[in-house]
């Protein structure tokens, strides 16, 4: 719990800002599985022909997004930044910089999923869905929120000012 004269305001703010982002990534990863499962049973009727070399260069960007994920989170998550956040934004502007960053990673995941989708449309091969989602899926586990965490940077940082 965090020790401040508003901890109840921003015990309101954490419990509110964290199910926001936590009910992201669920839904990012919900939308990872059923593609997964449209692409498992329909990739016959899906299939449409391309030209190879969009297929390679989504796979490539499928590479970049997940690696550029684990990246900016480890970026935008760095102690020093968040430090800073706190000094100039208070408490609440480091919760709102652990929502944002959180959702955008999210997106990032979801970006991917939309990817592996579209490379099983142009192929025809449900498996590169499931790789896609398996990338995708790694991506969105490692960007989810444990609400523990986020009390823990709060108390943290808060304590420094």
């Amino acid at each position: 719990m965090v020790a401040n004269p508003d901890t109840e305001d921003l015990q309101v703010e954490l419990a509110r800002r964290h199910r926001a982002a936590a009910f992201t990534v669920i839904g990012f990863i919900i939308l990872a599985l059923v593609l997964l499962v449209l692409a498992y049973f329909a990739h016959k009727s899906i299939f449409r022909p391309a030209d190879p070399a969009i297929t390679m260069g989504l796979w490539i960007t499928i590479l970049v997004f997940g690696l550029g994920a684990f990246i900016f989170r480890r970026t935008k998550f760095a102690p020093l930044r968040l430090k800073d956040i706190v000094a100039v934004r208070g408490p609440s502007g480091l919760l709102k910089t652990l929502q944002g960053t959180t959702i955008e990673c999210a997106a990032i995941g979801g970006a991917i999923t939309l990817m592996g989708f579209i490379i099983t449309i142009r192929t025809g091969d449900w498996t590169d869905m499931l790789r896609a989602a398996g990338v995708a899926l790694v991506v969105l586990i490692y960007c989810y929120p444990f609400r523990s965490s986020w009390e823990r940077a709060l108390i943290q940082f808060s304590r420094e000012l």
